[in-house]
């Protein structure tokens, strides 16, 4: 049972993947298009993407691939932290259609 929580969650976190990777196109399209409304907030939430997608994902494939008590927990704590993320890119991304 434990082993089908963190598949499922595992599946909501790589929806919230490409999800993120949907947003990161659209806000460098955006920014070469409108060069003029990038923001020190959507400077930041670039840098931010760039490392916290290698070592979200790294460590998703790791809690995956081992067997842990805690893997529902710490799967449940990347998979929240990632969509604070999608949901900061999608704001920056209204932010810079307005």
């Amino acid at each position: 049972m434990n082993s089908l929580i963190t598949f499922i969650i595992s599946i909501a976190f790589l929806g919230l993947v490409i999800w993120e990777n949907r947003l990161h196109g659209q806000l460098g399209f955006l920014a070469s298009q409108r060069p003029d409304k990038i923001t020190k907030d959507f400077v930041r939430v670039i840098r931010q993407e760039r490392w916290l997608n290698w070592v979200l994902c790294i460590l998703a494939i790791i809690i995956f691939l081992t067997t842990s008590r805690y893997s529902i927990l710490l799967m449940s704590i990347i998979t929240i932290i990632e969509l604070l993320l999608v949901s900061r890119m999608d704001h920056v991304k209204n932010e810079m259609m307005n």
